[in-house]
């Protein structure tokens, strides 16, 4: 018997330029809400929704879902590294790993 395995992104792009990524940012803010806490909320559900769509191959926006991903790090904070600047967090984020 088959045991059914799960399915991971299919289509996934890091190469979007930044400019492309900020105005597809921007353009989206005015439709998360309010306060600090509906926006998270409102990020995480739309986020669930992108991976969703990538699973399945039907709607997937590559573009949408690395703005989606930049709001909800600006509405989550500084990084969740004890005592790492923004410059160390950018480092990590563009090698995908620790810096050494």
């Amino acid at each position: 018997m088959h045991t059914r395995r799960a399915r991971r992104i299919r289509a996934v792009r890091s190469d979007e330029p930044a400019e492309a990524i900020a105005a597809r940012a921007a353009t989206l803010r005015p439709f998360l809400g309010r306060s600090g806490e509906e926006r998270r909320i409102n990020l995480r559900r739309m986020l669930r929704l992108e991976r969703r769509a990538a699973r399945c191959g039907v709607g997937y926006d590559a573009l949408r879902h690395a703005a989606l991903r930049r709001l909800l790090a600006e509405a989550e904070g500084p990084s969740p590294i004890v005592g790492a600047t923004q410059e160390h967090a950018d480092v990590r984020n563009e090698k995908g790993r620790h810096p050494r």
